[in-house]
């Protein structure tokens, strides 16, 4: 078979209608890619534009919503336009694409395309078939249209799309410049908010980390308040409302309530308000109303400041001579007037300010923070004569205040006179002018003594003083001290340094001072005034013996008390004499009050001889001290006397006591037990008695003694009268003989 060898060229109107198809296929994708682009970022002009009107976000996030804008928009680029664009269109591909949209080509396009530029040696035959082929294709091709091969609704819709957006743009350039400039500023990162209609602003929120934020003490309410501004032609909302965020995820949302009906003109801004009840844990949350939204607000829980601990440095006043001390505080702080106390209080929390206010004298001052501790504080106080009581507020770096002031109270222990505490023992109201006065008890200071002395005064004249003999500077207490001796001369003119004439009066006292000095007076404290009677040896033994004879009176009526005693105890029967058990019991019933009314008796008397057996010894010591006594007196009184009576009180009696409590419980033991004990009852009282007749009749010598001094006293007396005329009348004789 004959065979040609020629290169084979594809015929001019197949190589231009594919060579426009190719042109077509990318000029349809350059336009789809435009629009694609153009819609993404005409979405994000309008979504950014809805987002920052509407969230207003802070720069830092408007920059990230450019960095994703832009990367999107490359993104669809590179889909949409670069890469189709930059992808090879081969004739084959575009011969295939012809074939499979024009099925009546029946593969004589690509035929053709496929056999382009080839040289090859064919049978005739072939060669032939294959000019036929691609004439065929020529002829077909010419009658194609090629838009047909495209969809032109997806373009049209996504260049309408990409129309409007960028229509929109324009308009919105045109028609809202201001806002057109306002969002591409904003666009630059601008921090100038959104021009609203209202505009909303809270009080006492500042920007930590970006959010809006306030300081609220754990379980405390919060009153939150919102104003809404009527200047500058912006309008008040209709509602404000809360919407919050937890930290464990929950949301929720709640209106404020709206104060009042603020009119534009005259108000500033509409208020709103609500209150957070016992915030304990931080609550996130935005407020919207109208077109404006405040966003990012917390409310931050804190702990309150509290004192952890307190110290007080007391520096003491000099006369105490004490060592300056640091004490614990726990409440209420005692301390000695004047006082310089400086008060140190730790904080669990940094200070910004510690705030003292004094009730008392409606004043307030600030402590001293410690600049290298802002948990320390003090306060300087010096103490008065009267308590302190301060207030303490203190404000920590979060701005919490503690809820109540805490109180300190600072109690000021006044430094008292000595106390003196003393009375006189063996004197009466009377004494001679060579009598000792014994004073007895003590002298006290808190904060030691001074000095101490004795203070009298004879009627009306100028008190005198007499220091006491003893140790008394630096004593916290005095118990023994001399007697006020008026014997005592002066070694210089060997006279008595207190002269007492009988008929005058001498006032005496004992008083102390201590070392006090924060006062001109200072401190003295006194015993009480004792008055006593100036006599002479014979009245003071007059008035003994009154004593004695009052006693003696009172020593009988005793006596008499006791023989009744005695005479009840008769009264008493051994054995139950009444046959019938009914008389029986009311017969003991009553011996069993006897016998308590013999006891009763008894304790009292006792009691009472004791009292008598003291005024004797009174008598005996006024005596001795008024330097009256004599041995015979004295010994009568004592030992006939005072010491009888101690023993029938501290012992006799006693014993009857214990005889008749033994009595008393015999009448459950039975009769015998009964029998025996008020025997024995009976035979104590009766040595009672005799005991207390032998007193009494040493008591009636005594009297009788006492007259006959008595009457020695008067014939003593008379014979000092009778002279005392006589030496009269001799000196009248001698006046008359030198007249004549």
């Amino acid at each position: 078979m004959p065979t040609t060898s020629q290169r084979f060229e594809m015929p001019k109107p197949v190589r231009r209608k594919v060579r426009r198809l190719r042109w077509l296929v990318r000029f349809y994708v350059l336009l789809a890619g435009i629009a694609a682009i153009a819609i993404i970022l005409g979405l994000a002009f309008w979504l950014g534009l809805a987002i920052d009107w509407t969230f207003e976000p802070t720069p830092t996030t408007r920059r990230v919503m450019w960095l994703a804008t832009g990367f999107a928009s490359l993104l669809v680029a590179y889909r949409y336009l670069l890469a189709p664009l930059g992808t090879k269109l081969s004739n084959t591909s575009l011969a295939l694409l012809l074939e499979r949209n024009f099925p009546d080509l029946q593969q004589s396009v690509i035929t053709t395309v496929e056999a382009d530029g080839k040289s090859a040696k064919l049978p005739e035959i072939n060669a032939s078939l294959l000019d036929q082929t691609s004439e065929s294709a020529a002829q077909r091709l010419r009658s194609k249209q090629l838009h047909d091969l495209f969809q032109f609704k997806p373009l049209l819709q996504k260049l309408a799309a990409a129309a409007a957006l960028v229509a929109s743009v324009v308009a919105l350039a045109m028609l809202q410049g201001e806002v057109f400039s306002f969002w591409l500023d904003r666009m630059q990162l601008s921090e100038q908010p959104w021009p609203r209609q209202v505009q909303l602003r809270v009080q006492g929120f500042e920007p930590i980390d970006g959010v809006l934020t306030v300081n609220v003490a754990r379980d405390d309410d919060f009153d939150l308040q919102v104003l809404a501004s009527l200047l500058d032609e912006h309008l008040a909302p209709e509602q404000v409302e809360i919407r919050y965020r937890q930290s464990d995820g929950r949301r929720g949302r709640f209106p404020l309530t709206k104060v009042g009906n603020a009119v534009p003109g005259r108000d500033d801004a509409q208020q709103f308000r609500y209150e957070f009840k016992k915030v304990a844990a931080d609550l996130d949350f935005d407020l919207v109303g109208g077109d404006d939204r405040l966003r990012n607000l917390r409310l931050r829980v804190v702990e309150r400041p509290q004192i952890v601990r307190m110290l007080v440095e007391c520096q003491f006043p000099a006369y105490l001579d004490r060592t300056p001390q640091t004490i614990p505080v726990s409440g209420r702080v005692e301390l000695p007037e004047g006082t310089k106390v400086t008060c140190r209080l730790e904080s669990n929390k940094p200070l910004v300010s510690v705030q003292i206010h004094d009730p008392a004298q409606q004043t307030d001052f600030d402590a001293q923070l410690n600049p290298e501790n802002q948990h320390e504080a003090s306060i300087q106080i010096d103490l008065a004569r009267e308590d302190r009581v301060l207030l303490v507020k203190m404000l920590d770096s979060d701005g919490v205040e503690n809820r109540d002031p805490y109180r300190v109270t600072f109690s000021s222990l006044l430094d008292l006179p000595p106390e003196v505490s003393v009375q006189l023992r063996g004197i009466g109201s009377a004494i001679t002018p060579q009598a000792t006065i014994p004073l007895v008890g003590t002298v006290e200071d808190e904060y030691r003594l001074a000095e101490a002395w004795f203070e009298h005064q004879i009627d009306k004249s100028k008190p005198e003083q007499r220091a006491l003999s003893a140790a008394v500077k630096g004593r916290a207490e005095l118990r023994d001290f001399e007697n006020f001796d008026l014997a005592i001369v002066d070694p210089a003119t060997n006279r008595p340094l207190v002269q007492l004439q009988p008929g005058q009066q001498l006032t005496l006292s004992l008083k102390a001072s201590d070392a006090y000095d924060l006062d001109e007076q200072g401190h003295v404290g006194s015993s009480q005034r004792f008055v006593l009677d100036v006599v002479t040896e014979s009245q003071l033994r007059a008035l003994l013996e009154k004593k004695e004879l009052t006693l003696r009176q009172r020593f009988e009526s005793i006596y008499e008390k006791m023989l009744g005693t005695r005479e009840l105890l008769d009264r008493i029967a051994a054995k139950d004499v009444v046959s019938d058990q009914a008389g029986a019991n009311r017969e003991r019933q009553r011996d069993r009050l006897r016998v308590t009314g013999a006891l009763q008796n008894v304790v009292q008397l006792s009691y009472e001889t004791l009292g008598v057996a003291d005024g004797i010894e009174s008598i005996v010591g006024e005596l001795v001290n008024n330097r009256v006594d004599s041995e015979e007196l004295t010994e009568r009184l004592l030992t006939g006397i005072a010491d009888p009576l101690r023993e029938i009180g501290n012992e006799l009696m006693p014993q009857l006591e214990q005889q008749l409590q033994r009595l008393q419980s015999s009448y459950a033991s039975g009769v015998t037990s009964r029998e025996q004990q008020l025997t024995a009852s009976k035979l104590q009282g009766d040595a009672v008695l005799d005991a207390m007749k032998n007193v009494l009749d040493r008591m009636l010598e005594l009297e009788s003694y006492n007259e006959l001094v008595e009457l020695l006293r008067g014939i003593v007396a008379d014979q000092q009268e009778i002279q005392k005329e006589t030496k009269q009348q001799r000196k009248q004789k001698l006046r008359s003989l030198l007249e004549e």
